[in-house]
């Protein structure tokens, strides 16, 4: 059948438009992508204090500036997990211990932009476009990558929640997946097999609208029958009942369901503690440590071709407020999960938090967030192009945190 637009909107039931769960970008390309690797990156909304998640109880400035706030060390009652004689865990984060020792997870300490901006938009935009002058892209570091290795499967690069983080965004193809279950073409009417096969043929055939028609559909048509949401968790593995937990759920289950899956982007918000943050850090520390050991536990064996990256737009000022908490600051942490990274370490250039080592009342950036990128895309995503991924950046440092596949 053919129809106008007028005909279709008519049809589906809706007022002027139709709910298309799948929000894609088609781009055309005869390169194939380079890994069969999976990375998942998390950002961590809000700023995270990195000194209250991975504590640097040995350094007697850290109990200086936060007489109050702060984690008590090792051995004492509510007191660190030690790590390595020098940082320990927030006790929150109890079950990444054991992924720790086991040598599949890492920190990476001090880490971040070097930046005077402590506006959450302005600096999650850099970090997400990783780059420090937003005049010099608009497009996500990820998609960037993308557009380097070319295309895969149609579901090579998911972007998980309501909205395509920026880090995906870009000419390159991704998918936008608010959950499994609403990946389909929504509307309350009966005759939704006329109306896929009116959006089918909304658009002329030679139209690129007609074939971003075509391939959405076709996603659909590619997901309903994989049905990952049907798969079920493996190894006795208990995700929390949260918007994360469910979200992390469903990468493990598109990585199980054999959808070609390589690139993933999850949000993890809430991390603003100014106020409180003794009593508001531990439960979203926990949330977050239960996540990622469930994720580890569910794919067993799979994490050998996994890679889990979690960072933050900025980390907390090193010295606590009034309020009992901690207001926008520099440096924070990255976490390394997965079976490629080189664990049971606390990868850092300790600046320091004596007064004269702070970077403007913060604790100091020491490592650039594109040195670790750059090191997963190279190690373990097949390379990259780093000069069109990263404008800018010049530094041939490596931490060796990563295995090359």
């Amino acid at each position: 059948m053919t129809c106008n637009r007028r005909d279709f909107f008519k049809l589906a039931g809706v007022a002027g438009a139709v709910g298309l769960a799948p929000r894609l970008v088609f781009a055309q390309s005869a390169a194939t992508a380079r890994s069969s690797d999976t990375l998942v990156v998390i950002y961590l909304r809000g700023g995270n204090d990195g000194l209250n998640t991975v504590v640097p109880y040995a350094d007697a400035d850290y109990y200086r500036l936060r007489p109050t706030v702060n984690v008590p060390r090792p051995g004492t009652a509510g007191g660190a997990l030690d790590l390595d004689g020098f940082f320990g865990l927030n006790p929150a984060l109890a079950p990444l211990q054991p992924l720790y020792q086991s040598a599949r997870l890492a920190v990476v300490q001090a880490a971040g932009f070097k930046q005077l901006s402590r506006s959450h938009f302005e600096c999650q935009d850099r970090m997400e476009r990783a780059t420090l002058d937003l005049n010099a892209v608009s497009s996500g570091w990820l998609n960037r990558h993308l557009d380097t290795v070319g295309l895969g499967e149609t579901f090579q690069a998911v972007g998980m929640g309501r909205s395509v983080q920026q880090a995906l965004r870009g000419p390159a193809p991704v998918i936008g997946l608010a959950a499994i279950s609403e990946f389909t073409i929504r509307t309350s009417s009966q005759r939704k097999g006329e109306i896929m096969n009116a959006f089918a043929s909304l658009y002329d055939d030679a139209s690129l609208l007609a074939s971003s028609s075509s391939q959405a559909l076709a996603a659909v048509d590619e997901l309903a029958e994989a049905a990952p949401g049907s798969i079920a968790v493996e190894g006795g593995a208990s995700y929390p009942t949260t918007t994360f937990g469910n979200q992390m759920k469903e990468v493990a289950q598109l990585v199980k369901g054999g959808l070609g899956l390589q690139y993933a982007c999850v949000d993890l918000g809430g991390w603003d503690h100014h106020d409180n943050e003794v009593e508001e850090l531990p439960p979203l520390l926990d949330e977050l440590a239960k996540t990622l050991l469930a994720f580890d536990t569910d794919l067993g064996a799979r994490m050998a071709n996994v890679t889990v990256v979690a960072m933050t737009e900025f980390g907390r000022r090193a010295r606590e407020n009034a309020s009992r908490g901690t207001d926008h600051g520099a440096g924070s942490l990255m976490l390394l999960l997965g079976g490629g990274v080189v664990g049971r370490t606390v990868y850092r250039d300790w600046p320091g938090l004596s007064d004269v080592k702070l970077y403007n009342g913060d604790l100091d950036v020491t490592t650039d967030y594109r040195t670790v990128l750059a090191e997963i895309l190279d190690k373990r995503m097949g390379g990259t192009d780093l000069a069109k991924v990263f404008p800018g950046f010049t530094s041939t440092a490596t931490l060796g945190a990563l295995l090359r596949r």
